[in-house]
């Protein structure tokens, strides 16, 4: 009994065993973007699919099924957060196939977001070979715990006829435990891909690289969807990629090279609505310029590429084309406008700029700058020695190429950070063998105005090292200066400079604490001020409206230059005492700095009104002035009262000093009253009856 038990649950488990099957590929990550994530691998048996998702190994707590049994699985994992790791297991409804620390990706940051990325850049490395070995070890070894954010294949993936066979062999066994398993990859197809350039299968798509790969077709990555998985745009960040198919045949006619085929009308789209993207990076097999193993004034492709097609990236602002093909490297300046074959090419007309772009401190080394949206240029890479080399033609090196090597194998790392860009060649044997940067938006001058004791961030324009003119060495600084002060930040390399302008207004001239206006009984205006301190002051300048609007200068009084103590003044109008009674007056101060700025104090009012001593208001009523103003002669006095007044009058000028004396008899009949020598001028006349006392002013003319 227990020998038939036995049996029959080594039978069960091998049934359950043989049905879960065996994990033959990946798994690989496709179509990464902010908040999902498409999961492939392939198993001998047909199974459920299941994928768990977790923020560790040990803890995936978040299942994605498909119970549809396959032996080519495919899971697209969503609702995620951007730039966020992952970690994850594949397997079946009865069993896990692969869960480790090296199971995890990271997802994409958000479209338009400036952040630090890194892209690596594998051109027909699918070759099985040492070479292809030694590049995939150097890469990882310059990664190092660094997290690389997509990879991008250049074509002749999978050698020689792009047979599902020789992808397993030559690419998926090669990268299967490191760059598949946690770094998101965007291919392009190149000759071999398309079974050894068959041109059957350049028109009807049959080949096994559309089925092995998936492509966002519909725009889920960024870009404008495309429709087919040949050719697609995606988006990390700030960086614009698109993937083109340089030898499929669209619609069993156009390709790459005809400008009113599909793709290229899909491009033109794509580009138009991108152009908010700060990078732009265009990627696929057959280079336009290359001396290589191939040749770019030889191979049709390659030729018609160059004449009919690469001056529309270059219109619409692509900044970066790579290509492999050719089984070299090679890689230009910043150039444009050449079209026509090598022996045309003239460094005087298409180089843009003449830096070597390597900006390693090495002579005319500065990066490549392109500071505004109608900046021209655009770099041409060919790197197709991550699999093998090639040799190359006679007139090797191509005249457009600063870079050329055709003796190391080697891939790129495309590392992008803010508005900097650097790509770098690692060669097979770890070198960095070629590198150049690109910067956009850089060289600013920007004015800040600012308020005195009011700090400012100001904030270098590049990404790199950092020399202030105040000594900092950090990209962004804050200052508080106490006066208009330049400062600039430049680069160790000095190719680079930024110039802030930072506008401090000057101190006033004077500070002041205190400021009034009082009169005295005969209209007699004094204006008394105090001050803090007071800076390069040349002068207060007195000033009186009558409408609060419009001043006029009435006196100067001398001050400063510089006191850091308080100072008391006064100034006497003595000419209030002419001015129309009855009516506000308005005062300030103009405090005049020794160079020319001008600042004004608040304003001060005082209302002028017939002389009367306030405590006997009454007297005024009885006492009447007329005609006032008239000549001496003409005017006379008179009481409103009834009854006769005798009343002692004494008559003074503006200055106080007493004209004249007399007493006399004051009735409702009107008498004159005056001297007949007097002249023009304001008087005051003081009547004085039984004690009491008005003060009136006299208008004489």
């Amino acid at each position: 009994m227990k020998q038939y038990l036995l049996t029959f649950l080594l039978s069960i488990f091998f049934i359950v065993a043989h049905g879960q099957g065996t994990l033959l590929r990946g798994p690989y990550l496709q179509v990464a973007t902010p908040t999902s994530m498409v999961i492939r691998w392939r198993t001998d048996k047909p199974s459920s699919s299941v994928v768990k998702i977790g923020g560790g190994p040990q803890s995936l707590d978040l299942a994605f099924t498909d119970n549809a049994e396959t032996t080519e699985h495919e899971v697209k994992v969503s609702g995620l957060q951007a730039e966020t790791r992952y970690y994850y297991s594949i397997g079946s409804q009865t069993t896990v196939l692969q869960v480790g620390d090296d199971n995890y990706f990271q997802t994409t940051a958000v479209a338009g977001k400036p952040g630090k990325y890194r892209f690596g850049v594998l051109g027909d490395c699918g070759t099985h070979s040492i070479i292809q070995d030694e590049v995939r070890a150097r890469i990882g070894e310059y990664l190092g715990a660094n997290y690389m954010n997509a990879w991008l294949l250049l074509g002749d993936n999978a050698y020689s006829f792009g047979r599902d066979a020789e992808f397993q062999s030559n690419f998926f066994a090669h990268y299967k435990d490191n760059f598949l398993k946690k770094n998101p990859l965007f291919p392009s197809p190149g000759n071999h891909d398309y079974d050894n350039d068959n041109p059957a299968r350049q028109n009807d798509h049959k080949i096994p690289y559309y089925d092995i790969f998936t492509m966002p077709t519909k725009g889920e990555a960024g870009g404008e969807p495309s429709g087919t998985e040949a050719f697609y745009s995606f988006d990390y960040g700030n960086v614009h990629f698109l993937s083109l198919d340089s030898y499929g045949r669209e619609d069993n006619s156009t390709r790459l090279y005809d400008t009113l085929g599909r793709q290229v009308q899909w491009i033109k789209k794509d580009l138009a609505a991108n152009k908010n993207k700060d990078w732009v990076v265009a990627y696929w097999h057959h280079p336009p310029y290359s001396k290589g193993s191939r040749e770019s004034d030889g191979d049709p492709e390659m030729t018609a590429i160059r004449q009919n097609f690469i001056r529309i990236l270059e219109r619409l602002g692509v900044d970066l084309i790579l290509c492999g093909h050719s089984h070299v490297y090679e890689r230009s300046r910043l150039m444009g406008g050449h079209y026509g074959y090598a022996n045309t090419f003239d460094a005087a007309k298409h180089v843009i700029d003449g830096s070597s772009g390597r900006y390693d401190g090495s002579d005319n080394s500065c990066p490549y700058i392109k500071n505004t949206p109608q900046s021209r240029g655009t770099v041409y890479v060919v790197a197709g020695s991550s699999g093998h080399l090639g040799s190359p033609k006679p007139d090797f090196p191509h005249k457009a190429m600063y870079h050329s090597d055709a003796q190391h194998g080697g891939g790129l790392m495309l590392e992008v950070e803010g508005n900097r860009l650097d790509l770098k060649w690692i060669g097979n044997d770890g070198v960095i063998r070629d590198r150049f940067t690109m910067e956009k938006g850089v060289n600013k001058e920007t004015t800040h105005e600012i308020a005195r004791d009011q700090s400012v961030e100001l904030k270098a324009s590049f990404v790199g090292d950092y020399v202030w003119s105040n000594g900092s060495k950090t990209q962004t600084i804050t200052v508080q200066p106490k006066e208009s002060t330049d400062y600039t930040v430049r680069d160790e390399q000095n190719c680079i400079q930024d110039v802030f302008h930072v506008k401090v207004p000057k101190p006033d001239p004077a500070k002041l604490v205190s400021f009034s206006a009082k009169k005295d009984a005969k209209n007699v205006v004094t204006l008394d001020w105090a001050s803090e301190t007071e800076t390069e002051l040349a002068h207060y300048a007195v000033q009186r409206s009558d409408d609060a609007r419009n001043f006029t200068e009435i006196g100067k009084v001398s001050g400063g230059p510089n006191s850091q103590q308080k100072r008391e003044y006064s100034f006497t109008d003595t000419q209030a005492q002419t001015l129309p009674v009855n009516q506000t007056y308005y005062y300030r101060l103009a405090m005049n700095a020794l160079d020319g700025r001008i600042i004004y104090s608040r304003i001060v009012a005082q209302m002028l009104i017939d002389p009367i001593l306030a405590g006997e208001p009454d007297i005024s009523l009885q006492i009447e002035i007329i005609p006032n103003p008239s000549s001496a002669s003409q005017m006379q006095i008179r009481t409103t009262a009834q009854t006769t007044q005798i009343a002692e009058l004494i008559l003074s000028d503006v200055s106080g000093r007493t004209l004249d004396t007399r007493k006399m008899t004051i009735s409702q009949t009107p008498v004159p009253f005056l001297p007949s020598q007097l002249t023009t001028g304001i008087y005051f006349l003081k009547v004085s009856i039984n004690g009491r006392t008005a003060v009136k002013k006299l208008a004489i003319r």
